[in-house]
């Protein structure tokens, strides 16, 4: 039974489930902000029903994050015996290649999921699939590129169920939140090697270059108006606020983190504060139930990894006493 509970643990640390939750409340927010809007009624983001629309959009969110996550621990497997040798492949939990048997069920699951929304949003998945190889495979070396293409991910993410989404600005402050993350997560969890201060302005200057495309897209696609949907200083108070005092809290949860293990918690909180932030998006256009239980399902799943976590190591392995 331990193993079993072993094995589990470790499948579920390899594809990061215990963090997914925010990719899926991104698409989730892509997906209902999508069906509002009358222009895009004749799509398959809205002609299908909500729950199908719904259990479309978690495949894509979990199957392609798991996807780059079994990927990349596969393919740092050698690195981590060194210098990681708690995670789940170097500690012998799982062996590396059930990392790649969960890859490619994910992106499998991936692809299954971008087929409900149609053929271009397949295209857009394979496209995501070919990100995620290329930040695992070398780009997450270069602290520029791969906090770039982590952001990139995450907005196309949520545009495969809708690509001709005409509100995008909600697209542009996940991108933003997931670079601000990745940036934090390479800073404390002291990764090699240091940004640098060419790094730093290069991935500024990338961000301010996707930050124009997506606005200046979302401006063509509503007759030259920049959010649309969002016309009203109290719409943009409400995310806003909740994006400050998310980082606010995660700055004092975070202050005293270093090292590989901050990495784990910067994963958790950022999951939370992407989920919250969804929510808050959906009160801002009305959609009040809707972000009621987004928000609902995003603190009962951290509550629950904070349990299981500090109850995890008990069940694996049971304290013996000596007699």
């Amino acid at each position: 039974m331990r193993r079993i509970v072993r094995k589990l643990l470790a499948a579920i640390e390899i594809a990061r489930l215990s963090v997914a939750f925010g990719a899926v409340a991104n698409v989730w927010l892509a997906i209902l902000l999508a069906r509002g809007d009358e222009r895009l009624a004749e799509l398959p983001v809205a002609t299908r029903p909500l729950w199908q629309a719904l259990a479309a959009g978690a495949m894509v969110a979990i199957g392609f994050l798991a996807f780059g996550a079994a990927l990349n621990d596969f393919l740092d497997a050698k690195h981590d015996r060194a210098f990681a040798p708690q995670r789940a492949l170097p500690a012998g939990n799982l062996p590396p290649r059930r990392a790649m048997q969960i890859a490619a069920i994910a992106l499998c699951t991936g692809l299954l999921g971008a087929l409900a929304f149609g053929d271009t949003a397949v295209i857009a998945g394979v496209g995501l699939a070919a990100t995620a190889l290329i930040y695992d495979t070398f780009a997450k070396h270069v602290p520029a590129i791969g906090i770039l293409l982590a952001g990139a991910a995450t907005a196309l993410s949520m545009l495969i169920p809708c690509i001709e989404t005409t509100t995008l600005a909600p697209v542009w402050l996940a991108m933003s939140q997931t670079m601000g993350i990745g940036l934090l997560a390479y800073i404390l969890g002291e990764k090699r090697p240091k940004l640098s201060t060419r790094s730093i302005a290069a991935g500024t200057l990338a961000w301010l270059a996707a930050s124009l495309g997506i606005f200046t897209l979302e401006a063509q696609r509503n007759g030259g108006t920049l959010l649309a949907r969002f016309t009203e200083p109290a719409q943009w108070a409400i995310p806003a606020t909740v994006v400050v005092l998310g980082a606010i809290a995660g700055g004092w949860k975070l202050r005293h983190a270093r090292g590989p293990r901050a990495n784990d918690r910067i994963l958790r909180y950022g999951s939370l504060w992407k989920s919250l932030v969804a929510a808050a998006w959906l009160f801002a256009v009305g959609m009040h139930m809707e972000g009621t239980w987004i928000a609902g399902i995003a603190v009962a799943i951290f509550t629950t990894v904070a349990v299981v976590r500090e109850a995890a190591p008990q069940i694996a392995e049971p304290v013996s006493w000596r007699s």
